[in-house]
Parts: C-alpha cells; structure tokens; sequence
C-alpha cells in the first residue's frame, strides 16, 4: 500500500489556493458594494446640498446624478458577474476539499490496516515465544 501523505499534502495545498481565491472573490465583492453605497450616500448629500443653490445648479446636478444611477448599474452588473464566479469557485472548492477527506480517509484505513498487521505479527511472536518457553520448562521438568 503506497504513502498518500504527499498527494494529501498537494491537495491541502490546492484547497487552501481555491478558500484563499474565494476569499479575493469576496473582497472584490464587498469593495463594489462599499463603491456603491459610497456614490448612493454621496448622491443624496448632493441632493440635500442642491436644495440650498436654487435652480441653476439643478442644470449641473441632472448630469451627475444620471452619471451616478449609470455607475451604480455598472456595480450591479458587476456584482452579479462576481457573484457568479464565487459560486462557480466555491463549487470547485467543496469539490477539491471532498476529494482530500476521501485521501485522508483512504490514509487513515491503510494505516489502521497497517498496524493491525503489525500488531497481529507482535503477537504471533509472543505466542511463539511463550509456547518455546512453555515447552523447555516441559522438557526440563
């Protein structure tokens, strides 16, 4: 029966490669939403502050809010584009991390079955050795 400890080791390495990815994925989405609630809150401060210049900087507000309501749409569309990507990843992960519990389940029955061997052989031993030392007390006595 051959060692699995190194392809455990390969394999360990590839779940921890696949959390550390999801990890990113989920960093890249919470900047866009942080990105998205920044340009919301800073859109209705602008609101407010328009309010107090009267009409003639409601010319220039339009625009920009405009601007604003295409950039959010932009995250959005983002957001779900990665959203996608953490699930297809996440997948992968569980599917790797599955594949390593099988390896290390298949290692731990092998060592099981190896020291059962052992153990058998030990003690096939120490019969024999009791039965010899049985047997010259016989014949000596």
């Amino acid at each position: 029966m051959a060692d699995l400890s190194g392809l455990i080791r390969v394999r360990k390495h590839a779940v921890e490669q696949k959390q550390k990815f999801v990890a990113e994925l989920y960093r890249q989405s919470e900047e866009l939403a942080n990105q998205k609630t920044t340009m919301l809150s800073q859109l209705d401060e602008e609101r407010e502050k328009i309010q107090e210049f009267g009409v003639e900087m409601l010319s220039y507000f339009g625009p920009y809010s405009e601007a604003v309501k295409e950039r959010v749409v932009e995250i959005d569309d983002a957001s779900g584009v990665l959203e996608a990507r953490i699930e297809i990843a996440r997948d992968d992960m569980r599917k790797a991390y599955t594949e390593l519990k099988k390896i290390e389940i298949t290692q731990g029955r092998r060592e099981d079955e190896a020291e059962k061997a052992i153990n058998k052989k030990e003690s096939a031993e120490l019969d024999e050795v009791g039965i010899e030392g049985f047997r010259r007390k016989v014949e000596e006595g």
